[in-house]
């Protein structure tokens, strides 16, 4: 009996091992304590590979992954936390570098038979039947010698063609191709380069332009501080055309001045309501008066037309005109344009003697290196338009109205190139299923209190910028190709509210013009990195092993997290089972 009491007393107390043993597991992994340990941390880093289809970006990639990942946490993007970076590519990455992060480069260029789009330029809203210019700017890199031709299509039909010899190694070409926005809207018009290579297919590069259908009239308001025929004859062009609505102020003698219904005095407010301004009669513009104008580019980011009807040398408006020499002739002279279209006629002439940076010809005398007349100038984030072709009224009935048709066309142009009052920018314009963007949001005039967005009916979250007024974001293109409304709304301290609605269209094959970009050593140069050709990775895996290594930190690790705890949790409540059922006990 005592051999057979010490058994039972045995098992008894096996059991309640056990028991007591699954009860404190399954105690502690409920209440999952952590553990201060100082520890050596895994340094992590960022390998960036701009194309991962390029044969030699995944080689690279490849070969850091295998040094690097098993004594490194390694990212495919940059991010804040990240010891290094390593950027594999031709260009910059999408995320923003911080200043103080060490980046290695791996530079891949394009070919050098390559041909590149890098800007195309297009107005933002087109009134229907209206031809268009859509300025582009083409790289080509080892194509001395040879021809790119640039070709416009608008709903898969060819609108423009125009073609360039290169003669320089490194040489940039500025086109522009006359166009005319066909189909329903939004208009995606689709540039394309071609230069034909030494061997194979020739090189090319295509990118997408939207331009949205207005609506609604171009508003454009004529300010004669005296009577002049330079502005009268422009504004009767305009008045004949029904994509404009034309308002006017017209100073009729001192003292009395006429004004339609829709206008407003130059130093007023409600100025920025219309896209384009045009003053004639300089002479007699007041201090204030100029001063509304400058208030206009500057907070508008409107357009402004200045037609002299005689040579400026002082008064408040002086400033604003670049220097000019009058020239007069005694025949008129056909004033060309350097793109082509409409010709004008002029004899009394002011020739533009300096232009500011960033400043265009617009005509120009007729010889081979013709004389600026006029030119339009960037003034703040606005646009001035000068005419040197002081009496070019005069011969308004000549070539069949080319007059009224360059009139018509370069305001038209101006005004349409003046942003809103909520300006919203995407980029790319064009997307491809599942694609990110980055939104851009200006809001003009006043500082708003909330700018909220919304894509598709989804929340975009804006950030506002060191910029006043300026605010920026990402979205994500859906699924499948469709027009996706992006909605931003801005609210002022009063409640007002101001609505900007934009369509963003979805492409299965949209194509984005190629960024032109610094090279991508300058990246790693000035972030105290190194840059290498894709067969020198070793030195970059040295480079890091040296200059980044593991950090010591008190980690937190939580023990009864991990699964193999379910084991002797399992075998504490089997042993039990067991024990109970061996004893006869359920």
């Amino acid at each position: 009996m005592t051999g057979r009491s010490a058994k039972a007393s045995a098992e008894r107390s096996a059991r309640v091992t056990a028991r007591l043993v699954a009860i404190a597991i399954a105690v502690a992994a409920a209440v999952d304590p952590s553990i201060a340990i100082d520890a050596a941390t895994r340094p992590r880093i960022a390998v960036v590979v701009q194309d991962a289809h390029a044969p030699d970006a995944a080689r690279v990639r490849d070969d850091l992954l295998r040094e690097l990942g098993a004594d490194h946490d390694v990212v495919p993007r940059v991010v804040s936390d990240a010891a290094a970076a390593i950027v594999i590519g031709d260009r910059y990455p999408g995320d923003p570098v911080p200043d103080s992060m060490p980046v290695m480069t791996v530079s891949i260029p394009q070919p050098s038979d390559g041909v590149r789009i890098v800007r195309v330029a297009a107005p933002r809203e087109v009134p229907p039947a209206t031809r268009i210019r859509v300025d582009v700017d083409v790289d080509a890199p080892g194509a001395r010698g040879r021809t790119t031709e640039l070709r416009a299509r608008v709903g898969g039909i060819d609108s423009s063609t125009v073609s360039h010899r290169w003669t320089k190694p490194d040489e940039r070409w500025r086109a522009s191709l006359e166009v005319v926005p066909v189909g329903e809207p939004p208009f995606v018009v689709r540039v394309s380069a071609t230069t034909p290579v030494a061997a194979g297919a020739p090189a090319s590069s295509t990118a997408d332009v939207i331009v949205r259908r207005r609506t609604t009239p171009i508003a454009v308001e004529f300010a004669d501080a005296r009577p002049s025929w330079a502005s009268t004859f422009v504004r009767r062009a305009l008045e004949a055309d029904p994509r404009f609505r034309v308002e006017s102020v017209n100073g009729e003698s001192r003292g009395i001045t006429t004004t339609t219904r829709g206008a407003a005095p130059l130093d007023d407010a409600q100025l920025n309501r219309f896209d384009a301004v045009v003053l004639g009669g300089l002479d007699r513009l007041t201090v204030n008066d100029v001063a509304g104008v400058e208030r206009y580019i500057r907070e508008r980011g409107g357009a402004v037309v200045v037609l002299p009807d005689q040579r400026v040398d002082r008064g408040p408006v002086r400033p604003l005109l670049p220097d000019f020499t009058e020239r007069l002739l005694e025949r008129p002279a056909a004033l060309v344009s350097p793109s082509g279209g409409a010709v004008l006629r002029a004899s009394e002439l002011l020739i533009a003697s300096t232009l500011a940076a960033g400043a265009s010809v617009v005509m120009r005398t007729p010889a081979e290196e013709g004389e600026a007349v006029v030119v339009t100038i960037p003034f703040a984030v606005g646009r001035m338009l000068v005419s040197g072709a002081m009496d070019a009224w005069r011969y308004r009935a000549t070539d069949g109205g080319a007059f009224d048709r360059f009139w018509q066309s370069t305001i038209a142009g101006l005004a349409l190139a003046t942003p809103p009052a909520i300006d919203v920018e995407v980029t790319p314009a064009v997307l491809r299923p599942r694609d990110a963007a980055s939104v851009t949001v200006r809001v003009r005039n006043r500082e708003p209190a909330a700018v909220a967005a919304s894509f598709g009916g989804r929340p975009v979250r804006l950030v506002p910028e060191a910029e006043r007024g300026v605010y920026s974001g990402r979205l994500t293109a859906g699924e499948t190709a469709n027009l996706t409304t992006l909605e931003v709304q801005a609210l002022d301290d009063h409640g007002e509210r101001e609505l900007a609605v934009l369509s963003v269209p979805i492409v299965v094959d949209a194509q984005a013009p190629a960024r032109a970009e610094p090279p991508l050593s300058l990246l790693s140069a000035s972030h105290h990195g190194l840059d290498v050709a894709p067969g020198r990775t070793r030195e970059i895996v040295d480079a890091l092993r040296q200059s980044v290594h593991p950090a010591r930190a008190t980690v937190h690790p939580h023990p009864m997290r991990s699964p193999w705890w379910l084991v002797p949790f399992v075998a504490c409540l089997s042993i039990e089972w067991w024990q109970r059922r061996r004893g006869g006990l359920r």
